[in-house]
């Protein structure tokens, strides 16, 4: 991840440009905006961070904060959101793009030392991301699969991939260790998916864990008998959904 900044504000306020001026003095290039859609889609090299400072008309961020959260949950990519704000705008913003999407919250007024660790922190977490396994979350909940990100990224690169089609693209151009697959998802199942890339050369020797948010017999047996390296339940608490992963990779 580069160090520039996609930082949106309604307007270039003194303290926003003192914010600015700080990040750059930090080694970070900022790329200010409008909340208009048309101006970030238009934008070349789109940076991987993104500020949104939430003051005056919050309304005219509504449009841009869903924009932000697809590009978020876009499979692939691995980018991030920052909000700035006072504690009633960063609730509005909340009720557009959920937190678990939210990497931090800042309230104003705000230390930029605070910031600029926080941001020095992601960067050193990603340059450790070589020689660290590789897992790929497949779940059509954009929900979840942020919840998984946030939960495993301490120890694994995580990838994400909102359907079984995504996750097959993916594969064909990217290296997984792992697999973590919905049970059930629309359109392709993960029954189907599961059937899928074990049918190809490239994918076939991926171990896959299938996630499933029931635990009744019929889906138990029903999993089982899909014969994957074994499944775990969405409702598992983080610390131990982790630790079944840890667990996985320190057998083989």
């Amino acid at each position: 991840m580069e160090r520039s900044i996609l930082f949106v504000s309604e307007q270039q306020s003194f303290l926003v440009k003192a914010m600015q001026k700080s990040l750059m003095e930090a080694g970070f290039t900022v790329r200010p905006a409008q909340p208009d859609i048309v101006e970030i889609q238009l934008m070349q090299n789109l940076p991987d961070i993104f500020f949104v400072y939430l003051e005056g008309n919050l309304i005219a961020f509504n449009g841009t904060l869903k924009y932000l959260k697809s590009l978020i949950t876009e499979e692939g990519k691995d980018r991030v959101l920052y909000l700035i704000g006072n504690p009633a705008e960063i609730e509005s913003a909340c009720a557009i793009i959920p937190r678990t999407l939210v990497s931090a919250t800042f309230i104003r007024p705000v230390m930029m030392k605070d910031v600029i660790n926080k941001l020095n922190s992601l960067l050193m977490d990603e340059d450790a991301f070589s020689g660290r396994k590789r897992i790929l979350v497949v779940d059509d909940d954009e929900i979840m699969l942020r919840t998984m990100k946030n939960w495993l990224s301490a120890k694994y690169d995580v990838f994400m991939a909102n359907s079984g089609m995504n996750a097959i693209s993916f594969l064909a151009k990217n290296h997984a260790d792992l697999i973590l697959l919905d049970y059930e998802m629309p359109v392709a199942s993960g029954l189907q998916v599961f059937e899928m890339l074990k049918a190809e050369e490239n994918t076939k020797h991926i171990p896959v864990i299938f996630l499933t948010s029931k635990d009744d017999k019929d889906t138990v047996m029903k999993v089982i008998a899909a014969k994957p390296e074994k499944y775990l339940l969405k409702t598992m608490a983080p610390e131990l959904l982790v630790k079944n992963i840890d667990d996985f990779f320190r057998g083989k």
